[in-house]
């Protein structure tokens, strides 16, 4: 997993990296990812993206930031929650529901207008 920077330009400007502070004020070098076009960084552990991500909006009013999860980093469904998709599902006997009908739809009534002829 990656932090990325959004709302920087997509392109890598004249530099190749930028240094954010967190709530900490311990430094973070985010680097320019080419492949990914975004200034990103690879947290040592869950510690520093907490601290990443409690700056946006504290201490950088209009710096925000995102995960970019790598398709080689998707967990694999667990064991145990394969077994659970295996067991046979209950069945409900005689609890079928039965449709409400529809109803007709009635037509409208006009008002007969009545015209007076007042000479």
């Amino acid at each position: 997993m990656k932090i990325i920077i959004l709302g920087k330009r997509d392109q890598m400007g004249t530099t190749p990296n930028i240094r954010v502070k967190g709530v900490s004020r311990i430094a973070y070098n985010f680097l320019w990812d080419s492949e990914i076009r975004h200034y990103a960084y690879a947290p040592k552990n869950q510690k520093e993206a907490d601290d990443i991500f409690r700056a946006q909006g504290r201490v950088y009013r209009h710096m925000y930031f995102s995960a970019w999860l790598e398709e080689s980093e998707v967990e694999e469904p667990c064991p145990e929650c394969e077994s659970r998709k295996e067991e046979p599902e209950i069945e409900l006997v005689g609890t079928k529901l039965d449709k409400a009908p529809k109803k007709k739809p009635s037509a409208k009534k006009t008002k007969k207008t009545v015209v007076s002829d007042n000479r």
